[in-house]
């Protein structure tokens, strides 16, 4: 990499990171939003309030349910499995794009997405982009209506060759691979019905021609450097779910490198002035309460947001995330909630002493995490 054309400071990129993933509740409608270049991650609903706590009207709860569920399945998001073969919520209008530019380039790139489904498939004499295509033809074709998981699983399977099923010790059978079944569903133009527990699969109201080819990858990488400013290239491919080597070609023509803190990344050429002019003193400002899977929780480069390796565990273990608390121009702690009858419990777990004003921004905070959530009463706790 040649020498750092600038340094930024962790600081400078926190704020970056915090107003451009537009936190500083500028937009008016959840369309206005600049995160859904990438798509909004949910878990079990957390998309809704990664929306809510991005409006300039953010008590607007109510109206942010009625757009993700929308019945009709016409005008709102819809729910895919997208980045990584996990829910996304995405602009309905944005399926095709996302279907095309998360499509393997080859059989590299195919087996880079499956992670350790390749090495099974492979062990098996199978190529992973043709078991793409095969699984991803067989779900356009079986799941033709709202179809509990399970289900779609076992009609899939019936209808693709053997080598790309395998026995699940969880389910205790044999059903086409798990990580295969997620990828392939997109390019089938089949997303997940929101809130059902089993998964339910639909295909989209709005069906497109299955891809032949990637194509506009490169687009989700300059919207990657867009809001977040800084990456090697290996963690573009993280949140992307591909290998470095898949996506080289496609990375900005004009990155130059940089540090943050002193550790050496990239940036865009054009972008240096902007992160080191982020408006520190805004992002200070501004006290959130942020969902697990919140789009300022994607970079893999977590040492910007949380130093400490302690806080990194806590913050991202491998089950059960909590979500982050945002105050003073970065995370400050994690919260969970707990439910009882109407009333929902919120428990922050500070990480550094919390100023006055802080704490009586997280009441109002935590009363929108209760609206999202659609209870009669939220109480907030702080542990000490």
């Amino acid at each position: 990499m040649p020498p750092a054309v600038a340094a930024v400071t962790g600081a400078q990129l926190r704020a970056h990171r915090i107003l451009a993933t537009g936190l500083a509740r500028t937009a008016a409608e959840p369309a206005e939003l600049p995160v859904w270049d990438l798509g909004i991650q949910d878990r079990d609903g957390s998309a809704r309030l990664a929306i809510a706590t991005r409006l300039a009207d953010p008590a607007a709860g109510e109206t942010v349910t009625g757009l993700v569920d929308d019945p009709g399945g016409r005008g709102g998001p819809v729910l895919l499995w997208s980045l990584r073969g996990t829910p996304h919520l995405h602009r309905r209008a944005d399926a095709a794009r996302f279907a095309a530019a998360l499509w393997p380039a080859d059989s590299a790139d195919a087996a880079a997405r499956l992670s350790g489904d390749a090495k099974r498939l492979q062990g098996e004499g199978a190529d992973p982009l043709h078991a793409y295509r095969v699984v991803s033809a067989a779900m356009r074709a079986e799941i033709t209506a709202p179809t509990v998981k399970g289900a779609a699983s076992a009609a899939v399977t019936a209808t693709i060759p053997a080598q790309y099923s395998g026995f699940c010790r969880g389910c205790d059978s044999v059903h086409v691979r798990e990580m295969l079944f997620r990828v392939a569903a997109l390019p089938a133009a089949i997303g997940l019905v929101p809130d059902t527990k089993p998964v339910v699969l639909e295909p989209l109201s709005r069906p497109f021609e299955p891809p032949s080819a990637q194509q506009g990858l490169d687009a989700l990488v300059a919207g990657y450097f867009r809001l977040y400013g800084t990456a090697t290239a290996a963690e573009v491919a993280t949140h992307l779910g591909t290998s470095a080597a898949s996506i080289r070609g496609s990375l900005p023509s004009d990155l130059v490198a940089v540090t943050v803190d002193g550790a050496r990344t990239q940036a865009r050429a054009a972008a240096v002035d902007r992160l080191t002019a982020a408006d520190v003193e805004a992002a200070a400002g501004l006290v959130r309460l942020l969902p697990p899977g919140d789009p300022l929780l994607q970079p893999r480069d977590r040492s910007v947001l949380a130093p400490d390796r302690a806080a990194q565990k806590a913050l991202w273990p491998i089950l059960g995330a909590p979500g982050a608390v945002l105050a003073g121009g970065g995370l400050a702690g994690i919260w969970r909630t707990r439910a009882s009858g109407r009333t929902l419990t919120v428990t922050i777990t500070p990480w550094r002493k919390l100023a006055k004003a802080d704490r009586t921004a997280l009441e109002s905070e935590a009363e929108l995490v209760g609206t999202v959530r659609g209870v009669g009463r939220t109480r907030l706790v702080v542990d000490n």
